[in-house]
């Protein structure tokens, strides 16, 4: 499969494998870790109000990237996106557009680079060491992923116990909800709601 087109908004942006590489992925001696957050960056992202995957100010209008289990603890953990940049994420990255069925089953570093662990104590691969999170879904089925449509005065953060920004606040109404990534199991569930919905139920 050919990589997409490069939107406009991401041209400044460096690529590798002909894939855009996003403002808040991991690096490591110059080589991106796709799918592997860069802790400093997210942050920054998230406190500057930046889109994760060109690094530019969001606009009046964004998205997140929301899964079921987000819509549960009521924030999104990843910076948001333009709407290009939502457009390309969903042609590009292998979680979205539906080529991965599962989650990595091991850490990131684990497989960067050529498998072996990062001996340099001044790297940042410490800190991208597993979280709970991804030992809980490691291996696990590639969750359904929905894009919803945020205004500017709906950004605000949730921040964990130490102040640190743990992810976007999901508001009760945002503007646009966006199915990104619907599994089977899902789209049955969709179907039912809308038949029953059709018959006035």
């Amino acid at each position: 499969m050919s990589a997409p087109a490069i939107p406009a908004a991401c041209a400044h942006r460096p690529t590798h494998g002909g894939l855009v590489v996003p403002y808040v992925s991991f690096e490591h001696n110059g080589l991106p870790v796709f799918g592997g957050l860069n802790p400093g960056r997210r942050t920054r992202a998230f406190e500057n109000r930046l889109c994760q995957i060109c690094e530019r100010p969001l606009d009046r209008w964004f998205y997140v990237l929301v899964r079921p289990q987000d819509v549960s603890v009521g924030y999104a953990p990843e910076p948001g996106l333009h709407p290009p940049c939502l457009m390309y994420s969903e042609k590009a990255c292998p979680m979205l557009n539906g080529a991965r069925a599962t989650y990595r089953s091991d850490s990131v570093i684990s497989r960067h680079p050529a498998g072996r662990p990062c001996d340099d104590p001044a790297c940042s691969c410490p800190v991208t060491t597993s979280t709970p999170e991804s030992l809980v879904r490691a291996g696990r089925k590639a969750d359904d992923w929905d894009a919803w449509m945020l205004s500017a005065d709906q950004y605000k953060l949730r921040r964990d116990a130490d102040g640190a920004p743990a992810g976007i606040q999901l508001p009760s109404d945002p503007k646009r909800i966006r199915r990104v990534r619907v599994s089977p199991e899902r789209k049955r569930a969709l179907d039912m709601v809308a038949a029953l919905l059709d018959l006035g139920v």
